[in-house]
């Protein structure tokens, strides 16, 4: 049975009177959302974690709030026998594949081994090891033919020299040498076969280092692509972009409230009044009355939200505690409300399925009818905030890696939350226009990460913002009460397609801007 409006109503009271606003405030946005790993963390420990609070950033300490965070997740690569390992992050940098391979212990025999091989003096020994791991089919494929043993045939100093520019690997110094006439002939036979060695060497160095490479980038394929690596990593992403676009000053500040979507669920759930709730008195009476900041402008949430009881129930929450507060919260619905999995596979709004009889379609109706739901935001598809790594993309340097194999799965590229670039324009209003925004919102974003592949022989770009969203689309969307992030075919731009709130009928976002 779905929950009327009333039954929600009685879950989330408010006694309380709307946050007094000054008459001329800075902007100060607050980015919420898992930033540490705390749903990881709560996942693998028994131990409790501290209470957040909000956190300035900007460019200049970006690195050193990630240090207090102390950010950290601890995974199980997906379809190996390596057990836990923990992974920790102080910087961008620490996500990518060249300090992973350089600084997490799970690699060390990799790397050492590739020492090895670019050695001279330990290639052998390093070469011995790698083939031990190769099974025979795999060696056959891979690994050009040795010779054989010295045990099964001597050869003389004249069948050494064929025999070695016949492409036969061998080691000049293991064959016999005589101490007759004939110790001179073979003295010079190793300096004549001397360069086809080396040659030989370095084209068996080369395959077997090929096969290392390989090995180490399935290993850091399944830790990069693990579900907690690929979130923290998106969120640490896609704040960065802002960070560093927005132009801070002391008018116009960024911070991050670290806190998963689950304990905000719980949290606000727990409290039969929200002004009790952990994140009230964190975001409201602890920032604002309290250490006497300013109060909140915008509360971007890097959450991703469905059209679920759990959910609509949160973000009615969510929209009475901005309302309250002043400040909108806007944030990313999954394409789960418009009835499809994916918008990848389903990007026209005729394979939607956006029945009003659905459980989902009449929740959807429901939230937005309370007269709260100005304060609510909701944008799609994400974005994307990195190329994938590869040779002709993002080349590593430590090791060989292309992190698509052949075919570029969707769900592989790492795309990041909308509300990212939500906070972004509106925080490039105000510094266009101060509080006098009226709708003077520079929609439009440049410089996204473009991903250019050939497929059959035809050259593609994927669409900054996961799909080329049609004309069609976008307005179904928008009847829908989102804001679409829309792409610019073969560009790197994206646009979005309106500050609105989910409201129906229609409204703008409910800022102190408008």
């Amino acid at each position: 049975m779905l929950p009327t409006d009333t039954d929600f109503e009685a879950q989330v009271s408010m006694e309380r009177e709307a946050v007094p606003v000054p008459e001329d405030p800075p902007f100060h946005i607050l980015f919420v959302g898992d930033y540490s790993g705390r749903s990881n963390h709560l996942f693998n420990s028994e131990e409790k974690l501290p209470v957040p609070v909000p956190i300035e950033i900007d460019r200049d300490n970006f690195e050193a709030v990630m240090g207090r965070l102390n950010v950290a997740i601890t995974i199980e690569p997906a379809g190996t026998d390596t057990g836990r390992i923990t992974l920790r992050f102080r910087s961008l940098d620490d996500f990518h594949p060249d300090k992973l391979f350089r600084n997490v212990p799970l690699f060390a025999e990799l790397r050492d081994l590739r020492t090895r091989l670019l050695d001279h003096d330990q290639f052998d020994s390093a070469a011995r090891e790698v083939r031990g791991w190769i099974d025979d089919d795999i060696a056959e494929e891979r690994l050009v033919e040795t010779q054989a043993t010295n045990e099964e045939r001597v050869l003389e100093g004249g069948e050494l020299l064929d025999d070695i520019l016949g492409s036969a690997k061998r080691d000049a110094e293991s064959y016999p040498t005589q101490t007759t006439d004939k110790t001179e002939l073979s003295k010079l036979i190793r300096e004549l076969v001397k360069p086809h060695l080396v040659s030989t060497d370095e084209v068996e160095q080369a395959k077997l280092l090929g096969v290392l490479d390989e090995m180490t980038g399935d290993l850091m394929r399944k830790i990069i692509q693990s579900p907690d690596f690929r979130a923290l990593e998106a969120a640490w992403r896609g704040l960065y972009l802002v960070v560093r676009r927005v132009e801070t000053s002391s008018d116009l500040k960024l911070f991050l409230y670290d806190l998963s979507k689950d304990e905000l669920g719980k949290d606000l759930k727990s409290v039969g009044d929200l002004t009790d709730s952990q994140y009230f008195k964190s975001v409201v009476k602890e920032t604002i009355e309290i250490s006497n900041r300013e109060p909140w402008a915008l509360i971007c949430g890097n959450y991703d939200f469905s059209v679920d009881v759990d959910d609509c129930a949160s973000l009615i929450r969510l929209a009475k505690i901005s309302n309250v507060i002043n400040a909108p919260f806007v944030s990313h619905i999954r394409p789960q409300m418009l009835g499809v999995e994916s918008l990848a596979k389903s990007p026209v709004p005729s394979s939607w399925n956006l029945s009003e009889e659905s459980e989902g379609s009449k929740l959807w109706a429901m939230l937005r009818t309370i007269p709260e739901s100005v304060n609510l935001g909701l944008a799609v598809p994400r974005f994307l905030v990195r190329l994938p790594y590869g040779e002709n993309t993002d080349p590593t340097e430590a090791f060989d890696f292309e992190e698509f194999r052949s075919s570029s799965d969707h769900d592989q590229y790492l795309w990041s939350n909308p509300s990212f670039l939500c906070g972004l324009v509106l925080a490039n209003a105000y510094r266009a226009h101060g509080w006098e925004v009226n709708g003077r919102y520079p929609l439009a974003i440049k410089g996204l990460p473009t991903h250019m592949f050939t497929t059959d022989g035809e050259t593609s770009t994927k669409p900054c913002a996961e799909i080329a969203m049609t004309h069609e689309a976008c307005d179904a969307l928008i009847e829908q009460g989102l804001m679409p992030v829309i792409s610019y075919k073969d560009t790197d731009k994206v646009r979005i397609g309106g500050i609105h709130s989910i409201r129906f009928p229609p409204k703008s976002l409910n800022g102190r801007w408008e």
